[in-house]
């Protein structure tokens, strides 16, 4: 009997020191790269349990630390060390979809109850926009075309026509032929009783400026972790060569939203169930340049906290990707509370920067088939927290 305990007791000894070495290595990971014997001979070994490493990870991220659980319980936030707490200035534009300077779209009502779109087109691209006015039930109500100038810059201003409910721009690099949605789905108008329009606020953004104006870590938003593995040598040689000869950290964390769009591509296949599921840990998209939105924000996560920039990783519910209904502000995308996407805020400049590489993306894998986008978009780069809004639902920070 005491035999079968001490033998009991190893075990668990051996199993819990595993689990920890897997938490804070990729001694697990990488076992067929540390145990070359292993993948030589025994190939399919070497996999499983590399695979199983990330599902354990996996499931003990999902375990709260003892803090946490007394936080739950008193049901108070955990708290932050002041001097480690990041300050959250940020820019408030009713009109303004995103901030960045080189690429950016304005929607507002004029005096004259027009509506009033304007901005930077971005590349050759985007010279051509076409706006359209849909009904409730996507009918096309009213359409125009555009031409930004040779600055990059357009402004159009619009008549609303009766029955408007939402509007969308496509953009293209001629007049005519295939264009790409440029802001679709997402912007809603309303007409008053006074016979006046009204952009929609959206329902989950108070909710999203409590979240967001929370105190978070810098500290936390800097360390390398299993999934955003900031120190793999390979994460930090690309981080190097992409912001290497750049001085702003705004600018840094710009080139890493380009190459992360338009180097990785978004694996359909995966979520079909098509294929093996699409790797999350960062060092793994950078490998195979195949993720979902996860494998999205940890390799930019990564390889910003491997510049020297601060990066969250954040989940949260993206509206209208699941709902029964396919509208954007249905009551499954409003109240939900289980994640189905994941995106990043950036530590800028004493700000939090919002970022969503996937979004932002073109490429795609379908049907085993790698089809390469037109152009990276930047309308997630810096976006605004209340066009953001429309679209994401804030649940949790993760690290």
């Amino acid at each position: 009997m005491k035999f079968i305990k001490r033998l009991f007791a190893a075990v668990v000894i051996l199993v819990a020191a595993a689990v920890i070495i897997n938490a804070n290595t990729r001694f697990f990971k990488d076992i067929g790269k540390n145990i070359p014997f292993l993948s030589e001979n025994y190939p399919e070994v070497a996999e499983y349990i590399s695979e199983a490493s990330d599902s354990v990870n996996e499931a003990l991220s999902h375990i709260p630390s003892p803090s946490e659980m007394l936080t739950k319980i008193r049901g108070t936030e955990l708290p932050i060390d002041p001097d480690d707490t990041a300050s959250n200035i940020y820019y408030s534009s009713d009109s303004m979809l995103n901030f960045y300077s080189g690429e950016n779209t304005s929607v507002a009502l004029t005096e004259d109850n027009e509506l009033d779109v304007y901005g930077v087109c971005g590349s050759e691209s985007n010279k051509y926009l076409v706006y359209r006015f849909l009904s409730e039930d996507g009918e096309v109500l009213d359409q125009y075309v555009d031409e930004a100038d040779t600055d990059g810059n357009f402004r159009k201003t619009m008549d609303i026509p009766e029955g408007t409910y939402q509007f969308a721009v496509f953009t293209g690099p001629e007049r005519a032929g295939t264009f790409s949605s440029r802001i679709y789905d997402y912007i809603y108008l309303t007409n008053n009783a006074d016979d006046t329009w009204a952009l929609v606020t959206s329902p989950v953004y108070e909710h999203n400026i409590t979240e967001y104006e929370k105190p978070k870590s810098i500290s936390a938003a800097s360390k390398s972790t299993y999934s955003v593995c900031s120190d793999e040598e390979s994460v930090r040689s690309l981080s190097e060569s992409l912001t290497n000869d750049i001085e702003s950290n705004y600018d840094k964390a710009l080139a890493i939203h380009d190459w992360v769009s338009e180097n990785i591509y978004y694996d359909n296949d995966s979520i079909l169930g098509d294929t093996n599921s699409a790797p999350y840990v960062a060092s793994d998209v950078l490998d195979s340049k195949r993720a979902v939105c996860l494998g999205y924000a940890n390799l930019y996560a990564a390889l910003c906290r491997a510049a020297g920039i601060p990066c969250n990783v954040v989940t949260g519910y993206a509206l209208g990707v699941s709902g029964s209904s396919g509208s954007s502000w249905d009551d499954a995308g409003i109240n939900g509370s289980e994640a189905n996407h994941a995106w990043n805020e950036v530590y800028i400049d004493n700000r939090w920067v919002i970022v969503d590489t996937t979004w932002d993306s073109q490429n795609s894998i379908e049907n085993g088939t790698a089809t390469p986008g037109q152009a990276v978009s930047h309308l997630y780069f810096d976006a605004n927290i209340r066009f953001f809004s429309t679209n994401h639902k804030i649940l949790e920070y993760s690290t």
